[in-house]
C-alpha cells in the first residue's frame, strides 16, 4: 500500500518503497516517535497525548508503506478534516499470510505490497491502532485495496509484547497479486529488482512491450510509471501477460 500523491516537498522516492518502519515498537506523536516498554506503555502514552485509548481504536495490520511513520503522517495531513497524529505502531508476526506485489501501479509510480493466504508462512508485520477519523483517512488513500476482517483462528497474529489479538483488519489488493506467469506468486522485492524481473516476463510482443516499460534504468522506469496512461497500460499488461492472479481470502 502507499501514498496517493507524488512530488512536492518531502516527496518520498518511489524506488525506496516501502520506506523505513520505526526502529522499534512505540507511538508516533506528531513529528516524534517514542519507543516504549509495551507491557504497560501504550494506553499510558495515548492518555498523556490526549488521544483515544486502545479500546476505542481499530487494529489494522500493515505489510507495506503503512508501516512507515513518515507515510502515515502524510496520509493524515492530506485528509479533508483534522486527524490526530498520535498512532501506536507495534511489531508483530502474522501467520498463514505471505506478501507479494499488487498487480497494479500506484499513482506515485511504484508497485506496492499485497498480502495473500499461504498456509505455514509467517510474515513480519506492523500493528497500528487507529481512531475513527484516522481509519477514514487511511481508507481514502487505498482505492486499489479493500480492507477485510481476519480472525486469529485462520491467521494467528502475535504482537511484540506477546498479545494475540482475536481480530484485525488487513488491506488486500483489488487487482490480485503478481506472478511469474506460471502460477507462482512473486515474492516481495525492492522496486529495481522487481522492474528487472518484469522486464523479462511475457513472450513475443508482450515480452517486448514489458521490456519497453521495465527494461530501462530504474529511475526512468519509475518516472514512466508515475504517468496515469502508463499505469493503466501496465495494469492491462499484467493481465494479458498472465502475470496477475486473483487472491481469495474466503477459501479454505
Amino acid at each position: 500500500m502507499g501514498l496517493n500523491r507524488a512530488g512536492g516537498p518531502g516527496h518520498l522516492d518511489p524506488l525506496l518503497y516501502p520506506w523505513d518502519p520505526p526502529v522499534a515498537s512505540g507511538v508516533m506523536d506528531g513529528n516524534a516517535f517514542r519507543t516504549l516498554e509495551l507491557s504497560a506503555g501504550l494506553d499510558e502514552a495515548l492518555a498523556q497525548a490526549g488521544a483515544a485509548p486502545l479500546d476505542a481504536r481499530s487494529l489494522v495490520v500493515s505489510i507495506g508503506s503503512n508501516s512507515s511513520a513518515d507515510v502515515m503522517r502524510r496520509k493524515f495531513a492530506n485528509y479533508c478534516q483534522p486527524v490526530s497524529a498520535v498512532l501506536p505502531l507495534v511489531r508483530g508476526q502474522l501467520h498463514n499470510i505471505a506478501v507479494g506485489h499488487s498487480a497494479h501501479v500506484s499513482r506515485a509510480g511504484y508497485i506496492a505490497a499485497a498480502p495473500y493466504p499461504l498456509l505455514g508462512e509467517c510474515t513480519a508485520v506492523w500493528l497500528s491502532w487507529l481512531d475513527d477519523v484516522q481509519l477514514m483517512a487511511l481508507d481514502e488513500t487505498e482505492p486499489n485495496y479493500r480492507r477485510i476482517q481476519l480472525g486469529a483462528e485462520a491467521c494467528p497474529l502475535v504482537a511484540d509484547h506477546g498479545e494475540r489479538p482475536e481480530a484485525f483488519s488487513l488491506f488486500t489488493s483489488r487487482w490480485g497479486v503478481l506472478t511469474d506467469g506460471d502460477g507462482g506468486k512473486l515474492p516481495f522485492l525492492d522496486q529495481p529488482a522487481l522492474f528487472g524481473l518484469l522486464a523479462g516476463s511475457g513472450s513475443g510482443d508482450l515480452l517486448e512491450e514489458g521490456k519497453a516499460v521495465f527494461g530501462g534504468p530504474p529511475e526512468l522506469v519509475a518516472e514512466q510509471l508515475a504517468m496515469p496512461s502508463v499505469q493503466a497500460w501496465t495494469r492491462d499488461w499484467f493481465s494479458s501477460a498472465g502475470l496477475a492472479a486473483p487472491v481469495d481470502f474466503d477459501g479454505p
